[in-house]
Order: C-alpha cells, then sequence, then structure tokens
C-alpha cells in the first residue's frame, strides 16, 4: 500500500511542476511511468496528468484567495482575541472567536472538490 501512496503522491508533485511549467506534459508523463514501475501505463499515466492540469486550471483562482485568507485570517482574528481578552472586552473576544470559526467553515465548503472528467473511450483492435 505504501507504494500506491508513493506513486500517487509523486503523481501530484508531477501534475503540479506540469501546471506550473516547471516539466512540459510529455516529461511529466514520462516520469509519472517510471516511479510507476509497472503500476501506471503510458495512456493511464497521460490521462492522469491531463485530468490533474485541467483540475487546477479550473480551480487556480479559488484556490489562490482560499490560501491567503487561511493564511491572513488565522494571525487576525487570534490577535483580536488576544488583545480583546487582555483589555478586558470580552464580547469583542467571543465575536472575534466565532467570526474565525464561522470563515474557517466556510473556506471549508468553499474547497473546490475533483469534477468528475469525461474518459475517453479508445477502440482496442
Amino acid at each position: 500500500m505504501d507504494t500506491v501512496r508513493e506513486v500517487a503522491e509523486e503523481g501530484k508533485r508531477l501534475i503540479d511542476r506540469a501546471w506550473l511549467g516547471e516539466l512540459s506534459r510529455d516529461e511529466a508523463v514520462h516520469r509519472f511511468i517510471q516511479v510507476g514501475d509497472g503500476l501506471v501505463g503510458p495512456a493511464t499515466a497521460g490521462e492522469i496528468v491531463d485530468d490533474g492540469i485541467r483540475w487546477l486550471e479550473a480551480n487556480a483562482t479559488r484556490l489562490r484567495v482560499l490560501a491567503w485568507c487561511a493564511l491572513l485570517e488565522i494571525p487576525l482574528f487570534i490577535g483580536i482575541a488576544v488583545l480583546a481578552f487582555a483589555f478586558g472586552d470580552y464580547l469583542t473576544c467571543l465575536a472575534a472567536a466565532v467570526l474565525l470559526a464561522v470563515l474557517q467553515v466556510v473556506h471549508h465548503r468553499l474547497m473546490p472538490t475533483p469534477v468528475p472528467t469525461q474518459r475517453r473511450w479508445r477502440v482496442r483492435h
């Protein structure tokens, strides 16, 4: 099971690098086949890389906004809550904590889900 997990993780890294332009699509497919060492065929590896790149392109803006929000909101709202608590304003402290929890739930709901992709059927002779 560890081998399958390692191949999947390396596949994700290769898809990310291909999407960022560090690797060409063909290089990513070739390396994915090498890492898979018989677990992944050339056609399957090509479909996996293409689907991953397509998913990243479709959700890039949403992921970027969510990343910035996640990076900034936790320190900001925790800082407000700590300052409010230090100055004895417990209502503001509670409001900051509740707002942080609500934003975390909202961001969890906004995370993009994997889009089902239509498989290309191949005719084998």
